[in-house]
């Protein structure tokens, strides 16, 4: 059964019970007063039949008269009442619409019921051994009570049917909030990530539809990062499998030939080198590979850090760059080896975006609190469109340019991960044609 219908059987259960309890009442209630009043009237009538019995008896008495059992009987009967006279134990006459074996006791009712008929007997004591019974049709009083409990009866039926309706309306109205729960979700759960109930009614109903919403926006959020991590994921296995290709066709290529054909010494040496040239392509895209899965195994472990310690190192990684370094000495709190790997990185990638012995350089901003490590440099820049690609893995601006200098696509996208991995992310500022600002801001650390 529906919950509508459920509603609307619950309500006109309660419905008929309190009219029909209510009405039962009211019609006992006046029946009861009727019966009462009546009561009284028919005791008061018996009352006087007795007394013009007895005055008639004792009248006969004094003047000397029978008042033997015929003559007390005909006093009786010549009254025209349903009445019925005992003498002890014997009857002396019975005009009694209904059956009487004895006679009752003194001032008591009686009510008897014959067929349809209803008659109330009332019995009293007369002097001389007299017992007197008188008989009142109460058949009309019932009869009446009878018929307004039919109309009543009738009446109830109407006003359920009318309030069947009403209700049967009211349930609708009421339930409709939940059909366009059971509607928004049925929607959802079939892939309409954007439906919504948008409910305004006021009341708890409301309240449940904001819950849905927010839930049913925490899922298209949730759906939409899914999916954007397999398109990323999708993208990253169409990068690597496309960055696999370039170099592993030219090293078969060459060995093809080395192995296949004669070729003189120069030939050799071009084919070796270009081996040698792929080949460490793919050690640099395997080696960055397993850096990036590496910062995601483990929380990261943070010391003090003397950048000024860096210099040396950083100088020896990038020998063919003409890098320009601070004399200050800047502590953070971070990884050397990572920060290390980030500025080679930041470093090389600036050296291949300008010019042959172009500057690059390496700066600590200290502030309050934190020091700004900033990579300068004057090459070919980034297009605006491009800035929030760049530090995707395997994106590239220029592949061409960036394939011919031995670039993989992932220096950004692993100081991306470094940077994070120290609570910090990188900032990157360019202009096409006038060069690139990358900036990291990490912790201070103690003094050097």
């Amino acid at each position: 059964m529906r919950y509508a219908q459920k509603l609307i059987c619950l309500l006109l259960l309660v419905l008929s019970a309190s009219f029909g309890i209510g009405g039962c009442y009211l019609l006992y209630s006046d029946f009861g007063v009727q019966l009462e009043r009546i009561d009284r009237a028919n005791a008061a009538a018996h009352a006087q039949t007795c007394t013009l019995v007895q005055t008639e008896i004792i009248d006969l008495q004094r003047r000397g008269e029978d008042v033997g059992d015929q003559t007390v009987a005909n006093l009786l009967l010549a009254k025209d009442r349903e009445v019925a006279l005992w003498r002890g134990e014997t009857q002396l006459c019975d005009t009694l619409p209904v059956a009487c074996d004895a006679p009752l006791q003194n001032g008591t009712m009686r009510t008897v019921r014959s067929g349809e008929t209803v008659t109330a007997l009332y019995g009293s004591d007369l002097q001389g051994n007299l017992h007197l019974v008188s008989a009142f049709d109460l058949t009309g009083l019932y009869q009446d009570r009878n018929a307004s409990l039919r109309r009543f009866l009738g009446l109830e039926a109407v006003v359920l049917a009318a309030g069947a309706a009403v209700m049967a309306l009211l349930a609708r109205q009421v339930t409709r909030p939940l059909r366009v729960l059971t509607a928004t979700s049925a929607e959802i759960s079939a892939g309409e990530y954007g439906r919504r109930t948008d409910l305004h009614t006021g009341d708890e109903l409301e309240q449940v539809s904001r819950s849905f919403d927010k839930m049913a926006d925490a899922v298209q959020e949730k759906i939409a990062d899914l999916e954007a991590d397999v398109q990323k994921r999708e993208d990253f296995m169409g990068a690597f499998t496309h960055e696999l290709k370039t170099p592993m066709t030219s090293i078969i290529g060459y060995a093809d030939v080395l192995r296949s054909l004669q070729t003189d010494p120069e030939e050799q040496r071009e084919a070796a080198a270009a081996i040698y040239h792929e080949g460490r392509r793919l050690e640099s895209l395997s080696q960055k590979l397993l850096a990036l899965l590496a910062l995601g195994e483990e929380e990261l472990q943070l010391t003090d850090v003397d950048l000024a310690d860096l210099w040396p190192q950083l100088r020896a990684a990038c020998p063919a760059v003409n890098l320009q370094t601070p004399q200050d000495h800047c502590v953070v709190e971070g990884d050397a080896d990572l920060l290390l790997d980030l500025l080679c990185n930041l470093v090389q990638n600036g050296a291949k975006a300008g010019a042959p012995d172009a500057p690059v350089a390496v700066r600590c901003l200290p502030g309050a609190d934190t020091v700004t490590l900033e990579v300068e440099d004057h090459g070919c820049g980034i297009p605006q469109t491009e800035i929030e690609r760049v530090t995707e893995p395997f994106y590239m601006v220029d592949k061409s340019r960036a394939r011919k200098q031995g670039g993989s696509g992932l220096g950004l996208a692993l100081c991306k991960r470094i940077a994070a991995a120290h609570g910090s992310d990188l900032v990157i500022e360019s202009e096409p044609g006038q060069g690139t600002t990358v900036r990291v801001t990490l912790r201070k650390g103690g003094t050097p």
